[in-house]
């Protein structure tokens, strides 16, 4: 029942769907911690700007960080109905993404992880949109440009400059220009922030030291429920992921390719977390991108539609059990 009706594209779902983000975050308003993550004690440039005018922990930067979640939801359901890759339009990945807020309750509170995710949402979308451009395309400079600006926000959306170069391979046929292309698009905001700093404090290692900070080993502790829902996840991955291989001879071309792409986001926040010592859980945000892709194709193709409704309830049921645990712990 509950799969059922977030797979709908009714008008009104939009409306459950803001209840449910505002259920979510409720206990967050009216009981506002503080945030154990290392990018708010030191913050990049582009987060440091915005805390100095709103508290992470405040109702404001809570209710920003909400709004952002909800919005960044809506993008993904766009980005399916723009490029129809799932072969059916729904707001199941909106009602996915928004529930893995679920998982670490101070990404609750204001955060750039998740503001720089909208960037990396915006750069694939870009990417995407050159596909089988006959012309020279500066889209790649675009997708750039946003990692760039993004990477002020959160340092570590800047291993996701990789993606464009793989995008680039994996949509159109190699042009050198549009491999260059991206290092100016992306050092263009870095360059620009660099210089703003030399001019208003004279000297430049005051940013050198700042993308310093942000390289300190670090490592956000969660509780044993989180790891039992991970291995859930990682069954339901499993499954999807077979479904995906068995079913995708069946998908345009264009769809197949963007499928790809979503499999090298996933691929790289994994890799990120497991070989960088300076990333933590954070990078399940932009885990959580595909992953909405990929559950919403899973369970809008499953066979044994009550199997479907089952494990969504244990999905969902499992994210909401860890946010009222971290309540108690």
């Amino acid at each position: 029942m509950l799969l059922r009706i977030f797979k709908s594209i009714q008008p009104p779902i939009i409306f459950l769907i803001i209840l449910m983000t505002i259920g979510i975050w409720l206990n967050t308003f009216l009981n506002p911690g503080n945030s154990n993550f290392y990018f708010n004690e030191h913050p990049m440039p582009l987060y440091g700007v915005l805390t100095n005018l709103v508290s992470p922990v405040s109702f404001l930067g809570t209710l920003i960080t909400m709004i952002i979640w909800f919005i960044h939801g809506l993008l993904l359901v766009r980005l399916n109905t723009k490029f129809f890759f799932i072969n059916e339009r729904t707001y199941l990945p909106a009602a996915v993404f928004i529930l893995s807020a679920c998982f670490i309750a101070d990404l609750q509170s204001l955060n750039p992880v998740i503001i720089s995710s909208i960037f990396l949402l915006i750069a694939i979308e870009r990417l995407i949109d050159s596909y089988r451009n006959t012309n020279i395309s500066f889209n790649s400079f675009d997708a750039g440009l946003l990692i760039g600006t993004g990477t002020l926000f959160y340092l570590n959306l800047g291993f996701f400059l990789l993606l464009i170069w793989i995008g680039l391979f994996i949509l159109r046929p190699g042009n050198w220009r549009e491999w260059v292309v991206p290092i100016l698009g992306f050092c263009t905001p870095v360059i620009l922030a660099a210089a703003i700093y030399y001019l208003l404090n004279g000297d430049l290692f005051l940013f050198i030291g700042i993308i310093r900070d942000n390289l300190v080993p670090f490592k956000y502790d969660i509780t044993q429920f989180h790891y039992y829902f991970l291995g859930y996840l990682a069954l339901l991955v499993a499954f999807a992921s077979f479904q995906l291989l068995r079913d995708i001879i069946t998908k345009k071309i264009k769809s197949r390719k963007i499928f790809l792409i979503f499999w090298w986001v996933f691929s790289i926040s994994a890799i990120v977390f497991f070989i960088v010592p300076w990333v933590s859980f954070e990078m399940i945000v932009f885990a959580f991108v595909p992953l909405s892709f990929l559950l919403t194709n899973y369970y809008l193709n499953i066979r044994v539609k009550w199997f479907g409704e089952l494990s969504f309830l244990l999905f969902a049921g499992g994210l909401i059990f860890i946010l009222f645990a971290d309540m108690i712990t």
